[in-house]
């Protein structure tokens, strides 16, 4: 299993000495450090960082899809926390580090570096085992798992709350099995899956009564950059929480014996009038094709 980290808040003071000793916490992965003055909020300028060493990290290696991202990030003020973690949901795994920034120390700099590094390698100990069970979680058990449904077109009072509860979960030290688990509990709770007569496999259905059945074998969901889609879409497209799953995973869109028609979200489309024939492939990032 490959990973590539991305470290968000590292304090420009002490970014060189912090980076000498990238072997103690992002051994054998690829990694990329974004630093700011220890006093700065979270901005779009650290979001779009990011962004552009994962669009190069897919550019650079377009036949090796198995590498799981997490940004291990320093909590600073609230909102732009907030707002900073929310810009990467659900594609990236966010685990949180708390460490207060003492400028009054900086004659001791290479302690403050010593204490950031042993934080940052706990944080990204505990991505990779996360990533052990969740990786496993989208590839082995695709078709059965909540974890993959999309949140836009499944409408549910639950699935983005307990999505969102998962992921600060697996990034604050929970078990990951049984954080994955509770969430796939609480989904089934509100949508148990149905045995639909002539279908092979049982299958979640939302509170509009749309089944979204896996696809088996013949997968053609998201796959592929370009046709207007912005990066978010591909990376959603790709990787839910970090984690690699198939990005030719979709789902078939029934509602009983007619043609599917409704209104559906595309991954970066507004709300629209939407038709299948007979049904509509729904990918986890709300790619929708017909």
């Amino acid at each position: 299993m490959s990973y590539f980290f991305g470290f968000a808040g590292i304090p420009r003071e002490i970014r060189d000495k912090v980076e000498a000793k990238n072997s103690e916490y992002a051994k054998g992965a690829g990694f990329c450090i974004d630093t700011m003055p220890g006093y700065c909020a979270y901005a779009q300028k650290n979001v779009d960082f990011f962004l552009k060493r994962f669009e190069q990290q897919i550019a650079d290696n377009a036949n090796k899809k198995d590498t799981s991202f997490a940004i291990i990030y320093l909590v600073r003020d609230e909102p732009s926390t907030s707002f900073f973690v929310d810009a990467f949901f659900p594609h990236t795994l966010m685990v949180p580090v708390v460490w207060e920034w003492d400028v009054s120390k900086m004659n001791s700099a290479g302690r403050l570096a010593n204490e950031l590094s042993e934080k940052l390698k706990q944080a990204t100990a505990l991505a990779r085992d996360v990533f052990s069970t969740l990786k496993d979680e989208v590839r082995s058990r695709a078709s059965s798992t909540a974890v993959l449904l999309p949140l836009r077109n499944f409408k549910s009072n639950i699935l983005v709350s307990s999505l969102k509860a998962l992921h600060a979960e697996l990034g604050s030290g929970y078990v990951p099995r049984d954080a994955v688990l509770r969430h796939n509990k609480n989904v089934v709770g509100g949508h148990p899956m149905r045995q639909i007569e002539g279908r092979q496999r049982s299958c979640f259905v939302d509170d509009r009564n749309v089944e979204f059945h896996p696809p088996g074998n013949d997968r053609h969901g998201f796959a592929r950059a370009g046709g207007g889609h912005p990066l978010q879409c591909l990376l959603a497209g790709m990787r839910r929480l970090g984690a690699p799953y198939d990005p030719l995973f979709h789902y078939d869109c029934t509602k009983g014996s007619r043609p599917l028609k409704g209104e559906f979200y595309g991954c970066h489309h507004p709300l629209g009038a939407r038709e299948g024939n007979p049904h509509l492939n729904i990918a986890p990032n709300d790619h929708v094709r017909g």
